[in-house]
């Protein structure tokens, strides 16, 4: 079965991890990045395998785990074996949906008071008020929200949801003054270039000068059009935020990141356990493809390899950041941007001492 290992919410050895995986690792990676790392972008929770009769997903990251999170101890174990001879340090973004998102968030805190060196990001609504919000907040070891556009008032459609509509301006303006971080999802089809994202991301600069804001995946820019699109559009405005690279393998959007922010405003993400899939990516036109180690499912978004390359195909997380190095070469970023970017730039947002 693919991915039978990830669909029980972890991360096995295979034969071809010594084949492939680390030897890749060895060559290409290992070199570049610091002894330290603090990854901003992590997923954990309790662990339920899919079961006979529950919905199938919907999208290609669904089909990877089926739902079954990674425990803590688990995603721990996931980042030894990815991440030999390095000390790697979760952040745990928040989880559940609109009718259930007090099981997670307990969860989420039970984890937070078990790994004291790992930190969290809780899931926000946006129809809490200032007071809620801060109760809320406080109930956890939290160094940070994690709004979502799944938080949304049911009566909006998907595709008109905007950033405030959940992640509205009396939260902003809690998160700067009380200088919590905010990972940041936009949303819409056209991503980083949506012209509606461009204005409200102004808007919050202009807004909340103080406030700590990380866009996540570079802005959903998978292909390169969002990418020069939305940093032309945004113009001086980039350097405010902060950008990870999640789940984002392109390393035309990684140089314009590197051009419109600058390394001081990079954090490294690794969307995990998602990434733990073994496949490559392409893009044709504005839609990106993951070449597929295995697959059970179809969409416009998976293609399986072929069979000469199948067996060469390694972690996705490998090839994100194999995409940075390339660019950080190409950038001429120095030895100290890379130790910024994997770790001194997320020490500083988390106020690691």
């Amino acid at each position: 079965m693919a991915f039978e290992d990830l669909r029980q919410g972890r991360l096995e050895i295979v034969p071809n991890y010594y084949t492939v995986d680390l030897p890749f690792y060895r060559t290409h990676l290992e070199g570049f990045l610091p002894d330290r790392i603090i990854d901003m972008h992590c997923h954990a929770g309790r662990c339920r395998p899919w079961r006979e009769g529950d919905p199938l997903p919907t999208y290609w990251p669904g089909w990877i785990s089926m739902g079954a999170r990674m425990t803590a101890p688990n995603l721990l174990a996931a980042l030894i074996l990815i991440f030999p001879r390095k000390e790697v340090t979760p952040v745990i973004l928040g989880s559940g949906k609109r009718e259930d998102i007090d099981g997670p968030t307990d969860e989420l805190i039970r984890q937070l008071d078990s790994y004291p060196h790992i930190y969290g990001f809780m899931r926000s609504k946006p129809e809490w008020s200032e007071k809620e919000l801060v109760v809320r907040f406080g109930r956890g070891r939290f160094r940070g929200l994690k709004p979502y556009r799944t938080m949304a008032p049911e009566h909006i459609p998907y595709e008109d949801v905007t950033i405030f509509d959940f992640m509205p301006r009396h939260q902003l303006k809690v998160a700067e003054e009380r200088g919590w971080v905010i990972m940041l999802h936009i949303p819409k089809a056209e991503r980083l270039a949506d012209p509606s994202n461009i204005a409200q991301m102004k808007e919050i600069a202009d807004s909340y000068p103080d406030l700590k804001v990380i866009i996540a995946h570079i802005g959903r820019a998978y292909a390169p059009r969002y990418a020069e699109a939305g940093f032309a559009a945004l113009g001086d405005t980039a350097p405010f935020f902060y950008w990870d690279f999640s789940a984002n393998l392109l390393q035309d959007a990684m140089e314009a990141l590197i051009e419109a922010a600058g390394p001081r405003r990079i954090v490294y993400g690794s969307d995990l356990p998602v990434l733990a899939a073994r496949a490559r990516r392409i893009t044709e036109g504005g839609n990106y493809i993951n070449i597929m180690r295995e697959a059970d499912w179809e969409d416009d978004h998976t293609r399986l390899a072929s069979p000469a390359e199948r067996d060469k195909i390694t972690f996705m997380i490998y090839e994100q950041i194999l995409a940075f190095k390339r660019a950080a070469e190409k950038k001429g970023l120095t030895r100290q941007d890379i130790e910024d970017v994997f770790y001194n730039n997320a020490r500083h947002l988390l106020k690691v001492s």
